[in-house]
């Protein structure tokens, strides 16, 4: 049997999803810049003007009603984040990553540094050290599983909000220098790993894949 939907209907009912979703998303955000550290589905529906069922079929938990925010001020100022692959891609990222934060200064410093920010970009914090810690196991995976917590987590700050707002604060380092300071270090950690990788190997010792 042919479907007798028209493709317009379609999009019209995803428009008006993305809508919705983008009203529940804003809302949430002027809460939390209101000083709302917790606001109730209650409170993020009537501020979106949603019925609670509403907000829970877009956003069936605070953790990902928290995710979807910081998702979405990301979108709306350009911000080029996202967790990266492995150590080339890691790499790669860090330029634009900063140029982006430096074209929105005043609302990345008010992130990390307000109440209500903390709780939003903490809401990713389990995919970010996810992410880093595959990285590591990518980059040294011969490395001790405690040495490649300590290193994820310096890599994961490098590349983060937290060392551009440092670096531009005490050492008025903005765009591309900022970015090649970290580039390097990054790069510099990064051989380091690898060298004890390999002497933790050693000439006479078998590899994991053999």
């Amino acid at each position: 049997m042919t479907s007798t939907t028209r493709p317009y209907n379609n999009t019209l009912r995803r428009e008006q999803a993305d809508a919705t979703r983008d009203r529940i998303l804003d809302a949430t955000a002027r809460l939390l810049d209101e000083g709302v550290a917790e606001p109730t589905n209650r409170a993020v529906a009537e501020r979106a003007g949603v019925t609670q069922v509403t907000l829970y079929r877009h956003f069936p938990s605070r953790q990902l009603l928290l995710q979807g925010v910081w998702a979405h001020l990301n979108a709306k100022s350009g911000i080029a984040g996202g967790m990266p692959r492995d150590p080339d891609d890691l790499r790669q990222r860090i330029t634009p990553l900063f140029e982006s934060f430096d074209a929105a200064p005043g609302e990345i410093t008010a992130r990390l540094t307000t109440p209500q920010g903390r709780v939003a970009r903490a809401s990713l914090d389990d995919e970010r050290r996810a992410a880093f810690t595959a990285l590591l196991e990518t980059a040294a995976p011969t490395l001790d599983p405690a040495e490649q917590v300590k290193a994820a987590a310096v890599l994961q700050l490098l590349y983060s909000a937290y060392s551009w707002l440092s670096l531009r604060e005490q050492w008025n380092l903005t765009g591309e220098p900022a970015a090649e300071a970290v580039g390097w270090a990054v790069d510099v950690l990064l051989k380091d790993l690898k060298s004890r990788g390999s002497e933790a190997i050693g000439p006479d010792r078998p590899s994991k894949d053999h």
